[in-house]
């Protein structure tokens, strides 16, 4: 058997440099890059995937699946996660902090569940390795082959399960030929970045690659009081490749070694009162507005952040997010005999990531609010997290695909161990009250903190057969065994208590509040053990390479885990649940106007069992995990292209999404059933369009390319108070080659400046929020060789 490397898995039907993207299914961007050549063909044209642990067509795939090239990830500026979620309906990212990055997949996220033994519900793997940890997120797309956007349960294949959906990310692997290109561009807010790759043999059966990526910007916000910017950026990014495969052997090896960091001054904060029915003092939008009357003026990019001073600390700490990881992958594959291949893959990650920011980006110390001393509580709390991540995963897998037999299948072992370190710091600063009652002045002042070192191991056996009853006609069935055992140690201090204003006051701040006195706290181990059998079947039916229809029914399961900073040693010891799936999934691909037209569309229907909701709990002001009893999700994926003519293509997605919570009390009291799951539009939609033509006598060396995405209005909690308006973000690049080897392009993101919000938590009357990336536009230089 022939191995085949990601670098050769698109097909003979390659996408052509400046064509439409292929996809799957709809609710995603269609996006296409713009280049120098274009094929003659009006056709639109298809990647091979590999979701299923082997290579097939993406209108071929009997699940729902989209391929997103390297090409169009840089024609769009898709270079991040956020980026990639704001491009495709049905999917979307949220940022609570540096290490809580939230992706959503059809209404699956796991919402501030970062402690050290929590699963993500949207499972992220590079070149086959999975990635536990969201805040390892960090790092920008390049020198990508393709993304692959898997919706829905994958409780089979995919090494470690998930159950809301996964991203594949695919790197771009060395090749034979020699070659490589540095691109550089420059932007607003000071924006420089460059990227660069080179390729080529190092001998008859060995290739090399290596590539990197720098950036540095400036702040999209501004922190008036200690005169910094936030939201900054500089990151590096390097890797190196090795890939080993005699010409024509059934043998393949590719070694990744990868490093990646960036810094920042922090995240940028704000307060804001724009919902009157949320309840409470509002203390939050009360002292921006005595800050916007003395100053007169305060946008919602400016703060003024509080720098604390810890405990054992003489100065002030600024705030600051420093972020490093080292990955290394090694993907054997070996052909045993004609038909069956027996594949290893082993991955090691580790990485360290360290941060402080001001909750409410307002320091009630402020001169402002000094002055002027009428305001009743002008509250802020700091947080300072570190997280020392590692992981090693080992998957061993063996399949075979007779084509004179009407059997395939795949059976492998997955193994994975987690240990992980967290820290987190909370330093509170509260003015008292000057009214009556005084609610809250003697208690939000003081520091608490929590040292968490926990461990997952994860044992994995799964397999699926297929057998095709007639040449139109196949049927798969498949399962996994997983089991998870997690344990760990966490200690909880309150290091400091009393109120800024008074020092003298020794009532205590914060979840380890008022069971503790200063210099108090607890100790706690914690371990549990959870395992679960989830089944898969696929139905497909495929009479022509321009139809095909699939039924898929899978389920899936998260392990459960324990609080990241629980109030009291009991509390430490008490588990969340796991979570099951059961998702019920109808679709067709077809391809049609002798392959000018292609009609996407999925059906899907999701049962949760438990599913696992964190909320900030208003009476120890910490965050409790739930498991909600049940959730119901339904909802339907439409995507069209058109390709007009050969110069123009028309691309457009949507999405409806439909869900509730049904019987889920949460720790408060409240009963949420049968509200909104939270962080999910209803409706999501992408419009754009691709025009290729000639200019300045050169065949094809004008591009421009527009992508608008509407996100539909949503709820950002589960009591479904707290509402983000619909918005649209419009994308767009124009590029020029003026030969084979150059390409000058001018970008633009987000060209409307819409102001939308990544994150917001209800906090005492007030919407704590983050802010989405304003306008950035910039021009960039590719040179090939």
């Amino acid at each position: 058997m022939t191995i085949k490397t990601n670098a050769r898995k698109i097909s003979s039907t390659h996408l052509a440099r400046g064509s439409v993207l292929a996809m799957a299914v709809a609710g995603t961007l269609g996006a296409a890059p713009a280049a120098a050549q274009r094929d003659t063909s009006f056709g639109l044209e298809e990647v091979v995937v590999t979701a299923q642990r082997r290579e097939r067509g993406l209108q071929d795939s009997p699940i729902a699946v989209t391929a997103v090239t390297g090409d169009t990830l840089r024609a769009g500026n898709i270079l991040s996660y956020a980026d990639l979620a704001r491009s495709a309906a049905g999917v979307s990212f949220s940022e609570g902090s540096p290490l809580d990055q939230e992706l959503n997949i059809r209404g699956v996220v796991s919402v501030r569940i970062d402690s050290p033994t929590s699963d993500p519900s949207i499972g992220v793997f590079i070149d086959n390795v999975y990635i536990g940890r969201t805040g390892q997120l960090n790092t920008d797309f390049f020198d990508i082959e393709r993304v692959e956007i898997i919706r829905g349960p994958q409780g089979v294949l995919l090494g470690k399960g998930v159950v809301g959906g996964a991203l594949s990310i695919v790197t771009a692997a060395p090749e034979q030929e020699a070659g490589g290109a540095i691109s550089v561009s420059a932007g607003n807010y000071g924006d420089f970045k460059s990227y660069g790759h080179l390729t080529g043999a190092l001998s008859e059966d060995l290739s090399g690659r290596l590539s990197y990526q720098m950036q540095n910007r400036d702040g999209f916000a501004k922190d008036i009081l200690n005169n910094r910017d936030l939201e900054d950026k500089r990151s590096d990014q390097f890797r190196a490749q090795l890939l080993y495969q005699p010409d024509g052997g059934d043998f393949m090896a590719r070694l990744v070694v990868d490093y990646s960091q960036d810094e920042s001054n922090g995240i940028h904060r704000l307060g804001e009162n724009i919902n009157p029915d949320l309840a409470g003092t509002k203390s939050f939008s009360r002292g921006r507005a005595v800050v916007a009357a003395a100053r007169g003026g305060l946008s919602r990019r400016e703060s003024l952040s509080t720098h604390p001073t810890f405990v054992g600390d003489t100065d002030p700490t600024p705030q600051f997010l420093e972020r490093e990881s080292w990955a290394v992958s090694l993907n054997i594959e070996k052909g045993l005999g004609e038909n069956m291949t027996l594949a290893s893959v082993t991955g090691y990650r580790s990485g360290e990531s360290d941060s402080l920011y001001s909750q409410t980006g307002i320091d009630p110390r402020n001169p402002y609010n000094l002055a002027d001393m009428t305001v009743p509580l002008v509250f802020d709390s700091v947080v300072a997290e570190f997280e020392d991540f590692e992981q090693f995963s080992q998957e061993f897998n063996l399949s075979w695909d007779n084509e004179s037999s009407r059997w395939e299948g795949l059976v492998g072992l997955y193994y994975q161990h987690t240990p992980i370190e967290k820290n987190d710091r909370f330093r509170g600063y509260s003015q008292p009250a000057v009214f009556e009652p005084p609610i809250f002045a003697p208690t939000l002042s003081g520091e608490s903190n929590w040292f968490n070192k926990g461990t997952t191991d994860t044992y994995a056996a799964f397999g699926q057969v297929g057998f095709a009853f007639t040449d139109a006609i196949k049927l798969t069935v498949g399962g996994r065994y997983t089991s998870d055992e997690k344990d760990g140690r966490v200690r909880g201090l309150a290091a400091a208590t009393g109120d800024f204003f008074n020092p003298d006051d020794t009532v205590p701040l914060t979840p380890l509040s008022p069971t503790f006195a200063e210099g108090e706290g607890y100790t706690a181990n914690y371990d549990e053990s959870w395992s679960e059998f989830t089944p898969q079947a696929i139905l497909e039916y495929n009479p022509s390479g321009d139809f095909m229809a699939y039924f898929n029914v899978a389920k899936a399961f998260k392990g459960g885990g324990f609080e990241d900073t629980p109030a009291n040693a009991a509390a430490a010891q008490i588990s969340f649940d796991p979570e099951t799936v059961t998702s019920y999934e109808l679709g067709a691909k077809i391809d049609f106007w002798d392959g000018r037209a292609r009609v996407n569309a999925a059906a899907y229907y999701m049962d949760y069992v438990d599913l696992q909701v964190t909320q900030t709990n208003a009476e120890c002001l910490c965050n409790i995990t739930d498991n909600a009893a049940d959730a119901e999700v339904r909802g339907v994926e439409l995507e069209v292209q058109l390709a007009l003519t050969r110069e123009l293509r028309l691309f457009g997605a949507a999405s409806w999404n439909d869900n509730e919570y049904q019987n889920f009390v949460d720790s408060l009291g409240v009963d949420n059933s049968g509200n909104r799951l939270q962080r999910t539009p209803e409706h999501q939609f992408n419009l754009g369009f691709d025009y290729t033509t000639d200019f300045m006598n050169r065949a094809d060396a004008l591009n421009i390319y527009m992508n608008y995405a509407y996100q539909g209005d949503f709820k950002w909690d589960p009591d479904n108070i707290t509402e983000e308006p619909s918005y649209g973000l419009l994308d767009g690049r124009i590029s020029y080659s003026p030969n084979e080897t150059l390409t000058i392009s001018a970008y633009g993101k987000n060209i409307t400046n819409e102001q939308y919000r990544v994150f917001v938590i209800n906090f005492f009357g007030d919407e704590v929020a983050s802010l989405g990336a304003p306008r950035t536009y910039g021009l960039e230089v590719v040179a090939r060789f």
